[in-house]
């Protein structure tokens, strides 16, 4: 497929704030350009996270509204 699917990236809330998921991103993301993707994808429900995740150079390429009711659930897209 030559795609990095991110299911799951939850960082505890005392390590919140250091770049640790940036860092987490940027290893999946070394790992998965050594297994031959060129690119990867993520989803999320939360804004903080959506910001986290532009700033790691992911683009917005889907927006569910209201998924949960009140929220919105994003699909962002990097190319690697």
């Amino acid at each position: 497929m030559g795609w990095l699917y991110t299911q799951w990236l939850w960082v505890d809330e005392a390590a919140r704030g250091q770049g640790m998921a940036r860092r987490l991103l940027d290893m999946a993301e070394a790992e998965a350009r050594a297994r031959g993707c060129h690119g990867a994808w993520i989803d999320t429900f939360s804004p903080h996270a959506l910001h986290v995740y532009q700033r790691a150079g992911y683009a917005v390429f889907g927006v569910l509204p209201d998924f949960p009711p009140g929220r919105a659930r994003s699909f962002l897209q990097k190319s690697l």
